[in-house]
């Protein structure tokens, strides 16, 4: 029985020995990486989302794919990946409306913030608001002045109902006391494609996809919501300039993972990523869009949108929205 033991923990300690290799040899990433984006492509998450995966995959050793899921105010898309294996291999494109305002307005949410893990911050851009010419006003103050004479006459294209561009919209109908009404669209794309078009009157969204129809002429450039004035369009004044002190919107865009996810492809990815963002020629690509890079620690990440949580209550707790 004494001989059987030791043969036995010789064999066992032999496959041990040989198999170690093995597992080493196939760290985490083995296989390709997919990133959701909870909207239709084309708009501005998308094209970040495209370009830090296209450096982020030399990293990491493995392609990195694009899987475009739309609808339901991001929810379809963050749906798929809190339900996901929390293996490091599927990663959702968040941002301000996923996680920061979502949970406050929709009753029936599928997931909660803490279904996903901070991984990576990848920038932050301004909201504008952008008007067609057709508009009887060429700045803020006659937008304002037009709007409160002529409740509900304006109208504004967002992209989809509890989206960072409808809410930015409720903030400056707070802020300013004016009635707009909102036309939801399945996307970016779609809405800005409605007000190039004059199909609504004006919208409030992410700053990089309308600077060239301003410069153009084909849009007028109303306010910023940032905290400085943007390059490409200087002469545009921020809300803050203007009087409204407390009219200040960002939206943040970066990777979460659903909760679980081990430490190490935490780590891994935010490595990639912030490697990414320090190459002189993705910041250059960046700031074409006029993203703010503010690459950070995967906690640090978690703190941000903890404070952008807190932020956007403050916003819309005044304004009772609950969506269904």
């Amino acid at each position: 029985m004494h001989h059987r033991r030791i043969v036995l923990g010789a064999v066992l300690a032999a496959a041990a020995f040989i198999t170690a290799p093995a597992l080493a040899a196939d760290p985490w990433p083995s296989k390709p990486i997919r990133i959701v984006v909870p909207y239709t492509p084309g708009g501005l998450t998308d094209v970040l989302a495209r370009l830090v995966a296209q450096k982020a995959s030399i990293t990491l050793g493995q392609p990195i794919v694009i899987e475009n899921k739309p609808g339901a105010s991001t929810v379809i898309g963050a749906e798929f990946v809190a339900r996901s294996p929390a293996d490091g291999y599927t990663l959702l494109m968040s941002g301000t409306t996923t996680l920061s305002t979502n949970p406050i307005l929709l009753k029936k949410l599928p997931y909660k913030t803490s279904d996903f893990t901070p991984v990576a911050l990848i920038g932050m851009v301004p909201f504008i608001a952008v008007a067609h010419p057709s508009v009887p006003a060429n700045n803020l103050k006659e937008l304002v002045a037009y709007a409160q004479a002529n409740p509900d006459k304006l109208t504004y294209s967002s992209s989809g109902t509890g989206t960072s561009s409808h809410l930015v919209g409720e903030m400056f109908e707070s802020v300013t006391g004016t009635k707009l009404r909102d036309i939801p669209y399945k996307g970016t794309s779609p809405a800005l494609t409605a007000v190039l078009s004059g199909e609504v009157s004006m919208t409030f969204d992410g700053v990089t996809l309308y600077i060239p129809h301003i410069q153009a002429g084909r849009l007028k450039p109303i306010a910023l919501f940032g905290e400085q004035r943007v390059t490409g369009i200087e002469q545009v004044q921020t809300m803050v300039e203007q009087g409204y002190k407390d009219a200040i919107a960002l939206a943040w865009f970066g990777l979460v993972a659903p909760a679980g996810t081990p430490r190490e492809a935490v780590e891994r990815v935010n490595d990639a990523v912030r490697k990414a963002l320090s190459e002189p020629e993705l910041v250059a690509k960046l700031r074409e869009f006029n993203a703010y890079v503010e690459p950070r620690s995967a906690s640090a990440f978690g703190e941000l949108i903890q404070r952008e949580s807190a932020l956007w209550g403050r916003v819309l707790t005044p304004l009772n929205l609950q969506l269904d």
